[in-house]
C-alpha cells in the first residue's frame, strides 16, 4: 500500500469499530464532532508524507522501493535519531504543537522488541515472528499505531491476582490453537481513531502468581470484543476562536474494554511469561523519552511565544520584571532542547547494534520537563494575570451592541480588541481552562508517574563512574570483589 493520504486515513477508521461517547454508539469517527478535529489534525499529518517539501523528512525508501512512514525506520545510525527529531518537529509545526498522540512514540516498543528478538526466542520463537510481522506491516500500511499500557488497577493495595474482580487488570483468558483470548480493560489516548494498539503488561511486581497479566500483543482496533468507551470532550461545540487549542487538539481518552478478544498468534508478543515482563517492560522508553522530549520542546516554544505576544500587546515587554519572567520560560524551553540534542549526541548502542539516545540523558530529560511543566504554566498565567479567565466570547465581540465597548476597552495602541482576545484565549487555553488541565497531567503522568520515571532514571544512570571520582577525592580505594 505505502504511505496513506488523510482520505485514505479517514476511510480506514469506517471499519465497525465499537465506539461510544455520551452513551451511545458513534456510528462513524470521522464525522463525529468530538472526533472530527483530532481526525483532521491526523489526516493532515498523512498528508503532508505526499508533498515535496516534507516527503524526504518524513518518510524513507523500503527494499521494496515503496516509501514508508519515518516513524518506522529502524534506527540504525545517529542520523536517524535527527530523522525522527526533524520529522516530529515538522509535523508539530504544521499541526498546531500541542499534540501528543500521533504515533511518533508509540511505535518506537517495537524496536525494541525487534532489538530483543534473540531474548524472546528464549521464550518462544513465535514471539520473533509476531515482532517482524507488525513492523513489516506498519512499514507497508502506514498505520497509526497507539498503546494499551494503563489498566485501571482497582484496589492498589492489592497484586492483580489478589483483586476481586480479575478483570481489573488485562489478562489471559485462554490459549487457544488460533490465538490467546484477553479479557479486561485499558486506558489510552487516541485509540478511537488509531489503527492498532500496542498492548503492554502494567508496571508492577512479576509474581509466578501474575503470569496471566504478564501478556503483550497489538490488537487492531476493530476488533470483535473490543469497545471503546470514550471520555467526554472538553468542549461540547467547536469554538475556534474562544478555545483555539480545545477546539482543535483534544485528543479524546479511552476505555478501551477488551471482552475476550481473540488475538492471533502472529499479533502475540509475549503470552504468560512473568519474567521476560519483568526483564523488558522499562526496556520500552528505550526511544519514547526523547519522543516525549521533542514533543515537550513544541509546547515550551508555544509557552515562550504566548509570553512574548502578551508582554508586547500590553506594552509591558520593556519591564525588567517580565523579561526576567519570559527568561524562565526560554530557560526551561533551552533546557528541554538541550537535553534532546545532547541524547543524540551521546547515543548508545544496542544489543543488536541499533542506535538509541543515551538512556540517562534522556531519562533525565523527560524527569525535569515533567516536573517543571506547571511551574511554566504557572509563570505564564502570572505575566497573563486575571485577563486570561475574564475574556469575552467572540459572539460578544461581533456585537453591534457590545463590540464597540469591547474594541474601546481592549484595544491598547494600534493592537485592536480581536488580536488582543486572541492571544488572551491562547494564554487560557495554556493555563486555565480544562484543555491546559488535561494537558498538564498528561505532561506529569502519560509518561508513567514521575516516581517510576526516577526509578527508570537511576537504573540507566552509570553510578560506578560517579563514585569513583567521590572515592578519589577522599582517598577510597575501589571496593573488593
Amino acid at each position: 500500500m505505502g504511505i496513506r493520504s488523510g482520505d485514505e486515513y479517514r476511510d480506514s477508521l469506517r471499519d465497525g469499530r465499537r465506539v461510544w461517547m455520551h452513551g451511545e454508539r458513534v456510528e462513524d469517527v470521522t464525522k463525529h464532532p468530538a472526533f472530527q478535529p483530532m481526525v483532521d489534525a491526523i489526516a493532515r499529518m498523512y498528508d503532508m508524507q505526499h508533498e515535496a517539501r516534507y516527503q524526504e523528512v518524513m518518510t524513507f525508501q523500503l527494499p521494496s522501493g515503496e516509501r514508508a512512514s519515518r516513524f518506522y525506520k529502524l534506527p540504525e545510525t545517529p542520523e536517524d535519531l535527527a530523522g525522527i527529531r526533524a520529522m516530529t518537529l515538522a509535523l508539530l509545526d504544521e499541526v498546531g504543537g500541542v499534540v501528543d498522540r500521533f504515533g511518533s512514540e508509540t511505535a518506537t516498543p517495537l524496536f525494541v522488541m525487534y532489538d530483543r528478538r534473540p531474548l524472546l526466542a528464549k521464550y518462544d520463537p513465535r514471539y520473533v515472528r509476531s515482532v517482524e510481522h507488525w513492523l513489516q506491516r506498519c512499514q507497508a500500511e502506514d498505520l497509526f499505531m497507539t498503546s494499551g499500557n494503563t489498566d485501571p488497577k482497582g484496589d492498589r493495595s492489592k497484586q492483580p491476582f489478589e483483586q476481586d474482580d480479575p478483570d481489573l487488570y488485562l489478562r489471559v483468558v485462554s490459549e487457544r490453537d488460533d490465538g490467546i483470548l484477553i479479557r479486561g480493560a485499558k486506558y489510552e489516548t487516541g485509540a478511537a481513531y488509531a489503527h492498532v494498539a500496542f498492548v503492554k503488561p502494567t508496571v508492577g511486581q512479576w509474581r509466578p502468581e501474575n503470569r496471566d497479566y504478564a501478556v503483550a500483543c497489538i490488537v487492531p482496533l476493530n476488533s470483535p470484543g473490543l469497545k471503546h468507551i470514550c471520555r467526554a470532550p472538553l468542549l461540547q461545540t467547536a469554538q475556534a476562536f474562544d478555545r483555539p487549542l480545545s477546539s482543535r487538539f483534544d485528543e479524546i481518552d479511552t476505555l478501551m474494554v477488551f471482552e475476550d478478544v481473540l488475538v492471533p498468534w502472529d499479533s502475540v508478543i509475549f503470552c504468560r511469561q512473568p519474567e521476560l515482563a519483568s526483564l523488558i517492560r522499562h526496556e520500552l522508553h528505550r526511544w519514547g523519552a526523547h519522543a516525549y522530549l521533542l514533543r515537550s520542546l513544541a509546547k515550551a516554544d508555544l509557552l515562550v511565544g504566548t509570553a512574548c505576544l502578551l508582554a508586547e500587546q500590553n506594552r509591558s515587554i520593556a519591564s525588567p520584571a517580565v523579561k526576567e519572567q519570559i527568561a524562565h520560560l526560554m530557560v526551561y524551553r533551552e533546557a528541554v532542547h538541550a537535553f534532546i540534542l545532547a541524547s543524540e549526541a551521546a547515543y548508545e548502542r544496542t544489543e543488536s547494534g541499533l542506535v538509541m539516545p543515551n538512556q540517562s540523558i534522556a531519562y533525565a530529560g523527560r524527569l525535569y520537563t515533567a516536573l517543571h511543566y506547571h511551574e511554566m504554566v504557572h509563570v505564564l498565567r502570572n505575566l497573563a494575570g486575571g485577563s486570561a479567565v475574564l475574556i469575552p466570547d467572540e459572539r460578544t465581540l461581533r456585537s453591534p451592541e457590545t463590540g464597540p465597548c469591547l474594541e474601546k476597552y481592549y484595544r491598547v495602541g494600534a493592537t485592536p480588541a480581536e488580536d488582543r482576545l486572541r492571544v488572551l484565549n491562547l494564554a487560557a487555553e495554556l493555563t486555565s481552562t480544562s484543555f491546559a488541565g488535561h494537558k498538564q497531567a498528561y505532561q506529569l503522568f502519560a509518561e508513567s508517574p514521575p516516581a517510576n520515571q526516577a526509578m527508570i532514571l537511576y537504573g540507566a544512570y552509570d553510578r560506578e563512574a560517579s563514585m569513583r571520582r567521590a572515592r578519589r577525592i577522599v582517598g577510597l580505594g575501589e571496593p573488593a570483589g
